[in-house]
Order: C-alpha cells, then sequence, then structure tokens
C-alpha cells in the first residue's frame, strides 16, 4: 500500500510542479493514523532534510499515533496547500508545497490536483466492494444543475438533505443569509425531482408592493380593481405540475399569510374578485433570511403557518462558516466570467488566496461572485490575479467582523459607531429602505432612526448587489 500510494504522490508532483507532496490517511473518527507518507521531487533529494517526514517519521505504518487530523481552512504558508477528502472510512489529506516564493502555485495547478485526489478517492471508495451491484441496485450522487460548489462538511450535509427531500412533494423551508444561495438549493430541489419537466416559479415577498402581492400570487377576475382589464392567473397558478419558489416569506404581510394557508392546506387557489376555488398541484418551497419562530412569538408572523412550512428545513451555511469552499467558489466565478468575457481564466496569487479565505464574506456567495467578476471586468487580461487588484476592503480586513469596518480600531466609540452605520445599512437594504419596518428590526424608534441617519448620512444604495440570490 506504501508503495502504491508513494507512486501515486510521485505522479501528482510532477503533474502539479510540487517539490513536495505529504500524505495522511487516518481513521476517520480519528485517533489512529494507518499511513503516513512524505515524497519529494525527485524522491531522493528528501533525504536526511527536516520537514513533514521528521515531524511525524516518514513512511511509518499501521499503529502511529499521530493528531487527529486539523480541519482548519486557513492557509499558514504560501507555499502550502491543503486538499481534503473522505473515501471508505477513512480521511485523507494531502499537503503540496510548491518551490520558491510560491510563483509556482496557481489555482490550475491545484485544480489538477484535486482531480488527480478524486481518482485515488474513487478507487479507494471502491477497493473492498465484493462485487459490482446490478444497475438498478446502484445508488449515484445526485447531479446538481445550477452546480451546487463545496465539499465542506456543511455543505456535504446540506446536499445529502437536498437528495434526500427532492423526490417527495413535502414542502420545504430554506433558511439562510442573504447571499448563500437559497435559490440555488431551490432550484437543485427543482431539478431533481419528480416535477422537472414543469415549471418552476419564483417570486419574492419584496419584489412588488403588497398592495400587488396578493394579484401576483393568487390572480384576478377582470374588473376585480381598477385597471384589471381582464383575468390574469397568479404566479402560484402558473406553477401547476411544478415547483413554486417563495423567497423573503418572513416579509409577508398577515393578512395574505392566510390566503398562503389556506392554499397549502386545501390545494385551492382563489383569484381575486372571484368565489369559487381552483385545484393547484404545486410543490412549495419558501425561504427566508429571518428567524420566523421569533417572528411568530412576536406577532408578525402566523404560527400555524410556521409550523405548516418548517416540517423540512433546509440550513444554507453562511461562507465564513465554510472557508474550505472559498477557493473553489473563486475558481468557478473566475471561469464562468472569464467564458463570458471571452478570456483565458486567470490564476490567482498565493497572497490572494490568503486574503479570500481570511476574509469574513459579510455577504457570503453573491459577494465573492460580484468581486471575482469586478476583477475579471477590470484584469482578466493580466494573467495573475494579484493583491493590488482585490477591492480595498477585502485587503483591510484580517479576518475580524468584516461588516463593520471600524470594529477593530482602538477606541470604542468609533467601533460602536461602525457598527451602527453597518447594522443600519443592512438593515434598510433588506427592507429595501422601509425605515419604519428597519426600525422596527432595529429595536429604536424610526425618530431615533432617523436621527441616526442625519448623523451618519444617508447609507450607499448598491444595486449591483440584490437582496435575493
Amino acid at each position: 500500500m506504501k508503495r502504491i500510494m508513494g507512486s501515486f504522490l510521485n505522479i501528482l508532483c510532477e503533474a502539479c510542479g510540487a517539490e513536495r507532496a505529504r500524505m495522511r490517511v487516518a481513521v476517520a473518527d480519528g485517533g489512529r493514523a494507518v499511513l503516513v507518507l512524505d515524497q519529494r521531487m525527485p524522491a531522493a533529494s528528501y533525504a536526511g532534510r527536516s520537514g513533514f517526514g521528521a515531524d511525524y517519521g516518514v513512511g511509518r505504518g499501521a499503529g502511529a499515533q499521530l493528531p487527529l487530523l486539523d480541519f482548519a481552512s486557513a492557509v499558514s504558508d504560501p507555499r502550502e496547500w491543503k486538499i481534503r477528502r473522505s473515501a471508505n472510512g477513512f480521511d485523507i489529506e494531502i499537503d503540496l508545497v510548491f518551490g520558491g516564493n510560491g510563483d509556482g502555485f496557481v489555482s490550475d495547478r491545484v485544480s489538477k490536483a484535486e482531480a488527480f485526489l478524486d481518482l485515488f478517492e474513487t478507487l479507494l471508495d471502491g477497493a473492498e466492494l465484493p462485487k459490482r451491484r446490478a444497475d438498478d441496485e446502484c445508488t449515484t450522487t445526485p447531479r446538481f444543475d445550477p452546480p451546487f460548489i463545496g465539499d465542506s462538511i456543511p455543505m456535504i450535509e446540506l446536499k445529502r438533505m437536498i437528495g434526500a427531500v427532492a423526490a417527495s412533494d413535502v414542502s420545504l423551508l430554506i433558511e439562510g443569509e442573504s447571499g448563500t444561495g437559497k435559490e440555488v438549493v431551490a432550484r437543485n430541489v427543482h431539478s431533481l425531482s419528480r416535477r422537472r419537466a414543469k415549471p418552476l416559479v419564483i417570486a419574492s415577498s419584496l419584489e412588488m408592493p403588497h398592495s400587488l402581492l396578493q394579484s401576483e400570487l393568487f390572480g384576478h377576475a377582470e374588473g376585480a380593481f381598477t385597471g384589471a382589464s381582464r383575468e390574469r392567473a397568479g404566479l402560484i397558478e402558473s406553477a401547476v405540475g411544478g415547483t413554486f419558489f417563495l423567497d423573503e416569506i418572513g416579509e409577508m404581510p398577515l393578512a395574505l399569510q392566510a390566503a398562503l394557508l389556506r392554499v397549502l392546506q386545501e390545494k385551492e387557489v382563489r383569484r381575486l374578485g372571484e368565489s369559487r376555488r381552483r385545484p393547484v398541484d404545486v410543490r412549495f418551497v419558501f425561504a427566508t433570511n429571518r428567524d420566523l419562530l421569533d417572528l411568530a412569538r412576536k406577532g408578525r408572523f402566523r404560527k400555524d403557518l410556521y409550523y405548516r412550512i418548517a416540517g423540512v428545513r433546509l440550513s444554507v451555511p453562511p461562507l465564513r462558516a465554510r472557508k474550505e469552499d472559498v477557493l473553489p467558489l473563486a475558481s468557478f466565478f473566475l471561469a464562468r466570467c472569464a467564458k463570458r468575457a471571452g478570456s483565458r481564466v486567470p490564476s490567482i496569487a498565493p497572497a490572494v488566496v490568503r486574503t479570500l479565505v481570511r476574509y469574513r464574506w459579510p455577504g457570503n456567495v453573491r459577494e465573492l461572485g460580484n468581486e471575482v467578476e469586478r476583477l475579471v471586468a477590470f484584469h482578466g487580461d493580466e494573467g495573475t490575479i494579484l493583491p493590488r487588484m482585490l477591492s480595498p476592503h477585502l485587503e483591510e480586513s484580517d479576518g475580524g467582523d468584516a461588516g463593520a469596518p471600524g470594529a477593530r480600531s482602538g477606541r470604542m466609540p468609533d467601533a460602536v459607531r461602525s457598527l451602527e452605520k453597518a447594522m443600519i445599512a443592512d438593515a434598510l437594504r433588506r427592507f429595501a429602505g422601509n425605515r419604519t419596518r428597519a426600525s422596527e428590526e432595529l429595536g429604536i424608534t424610526r425618530q431615533g432612526l432617523l436621527k441616526k441617519l442625519k448623523r451618519y448620512g444617508k447609507p450607499a444604495q448598491n444595486k449591483s448587489q440584490p437582496d435575493q440570490i
């Protein structure tokens, strides 16, 4: 086994231009490592030198006692990159070290390394299968469309849950911060369901004024109100046979919540201005970035509706909780933006990788995608993304609270002022500038909010970043 893995590491180093590769394979529940190898290119040149092998023992076999595998995502050395996998009851960790000052470390080489490790993982996973199962017995990993990037532990669990619930017609509640990708989850639930050949209709409670929301969702009869010159089916009816996804359900008025509850219970919809009800065969998926149960306790969300839609809840983790996914996501966005621009995919300098991983990404995946899009637009023809090309606030952040720029200054008043400004800007953004609702969310009076806006200045509106992903 050591000979096979040693050969694998040599091939890996040669293909990726790495100076050294180390492999650790440990029992998945932690505690006992079964194999440790340290290879250099050429292999003979590492003999007698200190390094990974000096710490753990080169080529020690089963029984070697090692620390538990470290799943920290920060990169401590610009020349080093870690790749981790789990297969057949084992945790596999690969360390790649590039020569010089990290100049040889570029994203396409890491992608090659991950491809080799994918192959190795596949071989290891199938090594102890007694026989090949019949095709009708085989289970495969769902094909996510649109792509659902991320192999961190929270994302693996989320993908598993999506695959498990997609085939049923149970209503879903997708929870997560703004920008985490709740709509991507909803699209994958639909694409993996038996309803995928039928429409997926997407709406948001913040997309339209509340006075029009009822007509948009449920439809209306001719003459139901001024301007209703003809009858019109609502968005829910438009999704018959397929899936209806409603984002930001926590912003729906209480009166419409009661009407929606009846649709969920009776599978019928009544258009505005009509007395008869129309049957609807629709799978409902909802999303929110708020705590609906807390809103229900405050009387701002119906408890019966909450318990009706919260039977199955999918939680989308924020990007700061899965930092090992930052580089794969950045690489995906780079490739997509470069293809659209008709340019070559630029590589990522090691210092940029460190900055991207350390930053907290308060805007989550959407913010990362927007940053990459900006990089390609302004610097896509330069070949390599360098630190000077990043937005200034990314370089200024060292892993603290990126949502409050002054929170790490030495003066407490400055920190409090920065935090207040950030919270006000976020509340106004989420409520589309509605100051009354923003003040309620912040726990202050509307007059108090107006005073703070006068003191700090009205937050700038960034129209390039919509509230929903």
